[in-house]
């Protein structure tokens, strides 16, 4: 009778992974394999998201978003046109800090957008695809003529 009870008790227990731990290639932290073999803070020291982010057409540090003095509307470009010059797109209204107006802004980022060179870039840095996980505004003065976003990525790197 006990000898089916161990049993019983046996096959109740969850099953263990069989997935194998490695040690981080530079740190030396147990991780599970992944194509780097490197935990996340020894990636994170090694590639430099923010700078490929950060960076507008042509290198600049600031990404532009035209917007019109008179009627107070953003330009939308439209997909065949380039970011960086402006009067080309058509122009929409936004409320301020909406979630349209994120959209936006979040379009004229090129690392997130294929086609417009960003990826070229990244993938120089060692960084493959890019998508959003999150994205908030940061509060700026309310007569300030900038927008700060703050963005959660999600990046394939190392691959």
């Amino acid at each position: 009778m006990a000898s089916s009870s161990s049993a019983a008790t046996a096959l109740a227990a969850p099953l263990r992974s069989t997935a194998n731990r490695i040690p981080c290639c530079l740190c030396g932290t147990m991780i599970y394999a992944n194509a780097a073999n490197q935990c996340g803070a020894c990636l994170a020291q090694q590639f430099d998201l923010k700078s490929v982010l950060q960076r507008g057409p042509g290198g600049a540090h600031d990404i532009t978003v035209y917007q019109c003095r008179k009627c107070k509307r953003y330009e939308r470009p439209s997909d065949s046109s380039s970011t960086s010059a402006g009067g080309t797109g058509r122009y929409d209204y936004f409320e301020p800090e909406s979630p349209e107006l994120l959209s936006l802004c979040l379009k004229h980022i090129p690392a997130l957008r294929p086609g417009r060179g960003g990826e070229q870039k990244a993938q120089m840095a060692g960084i493959g695809s890019i998508s959003v996980a999150d994205a908030i505004w940061v509060w700026t003065e309310p007569h300030s003529m900038r927008f700060k976003v703050r963005l959660t990525v999600r990046a394939e790197v190392g691959g």
